[in-house]
């Protein structure tokens, strides 16, 4: 007779929950928590220059989630990060290949603060260098290439630019190709966000209309 012989292997037979997978402890994220998650990320580098450390985005985090602290660990908020960063770079290529952008708050949102920390990494927007060319006026490029020149003015206010005057300056070097490539992208993003809002403004008025006609 083979009696205690699973008693003594501390796995009861036919329980199938002996020897859990890694995978069932893998923790799920609502969205709002991956919000919370690249927020946290984009708030370090913005004021420290770098991404934090998995362990630092896990301490900040516990206790800030919607959904429970189990398995929240320095593991759990890199292997988030990884997929939000493949998503991003996804999102990237529709949105450079056929100007495709995010329909969906969530989504769009998760793409903007994903864009905040990887834009120009491997995989996600990176350029190979880019020739100089003689400088011309801005005005000249402004009327020539407006939507582009709207980009450069925003990335000169924002955090990108350290020294004043700096993208605006360098701008007045880029050849007429590259500037014709990045002008065609730069209108077809503006096209694609101006649907984008078009339907969500149908969408909250259809919205409204509905909760208008609850209320007593």
């Amino acid at each position: 007779m083979k009696e205690g012989s699973d008693s003594s292997s501390g796995v009861s037979s036919g329980s199938g929950t002996a020897m859990a997978s890694p995978r069932a402890f893998q923790r799920r994220w609502a969205p709002a928590d991956e919000i919370s998650l690249l927020e946290a990320a984009a708030s370090h580098r913005q004021r420290h220059g770098g991404m934090p450390s998995p362990g630092d985005l896990a301490a900040a985090l516990r206790g800030r989630l919607l959904t429970e602290d189990h398995h929240l660990d320095a593991r759990a908020v890199s292997r988030q990060l990884a997929s939000l960063r493949r998503r991003y770079a996804a999102a990237w290529r529709r949105l450079s290949s056929r100007g495709v952008v995010p329909v969906k708050d969530h989504d769009l949102r998760i793409y903007r603060l994903s864009k905040s920390l990887w834009e120009g990494s491997r995989g996600c927007g990176a350029r190979k260098p880019i020739a100089r060319h003689e400088a011309r006026e801005l005005g000249e490029l402004e009327a020539l290439y407006p939507c582009l020149s709207a980009e450069v003015e925003a990335v000169e206010a924002s955090r990108l630019c350290a020294v004043p005057g700096v993208f605006r300056r360098s701008f007045r070097r880029i050849g007429d190709e590259k500037a014709a490539e990045l002008e065609a992208k730069a209108k077809r993003l503006r096209l694609a966000e101006l649907k984008v809002g078009v339907r969500l403004d149908m969408l909250r008025k259809e919205v409204a209309e509905t909760i208008l006609e609850l209320i007593d």
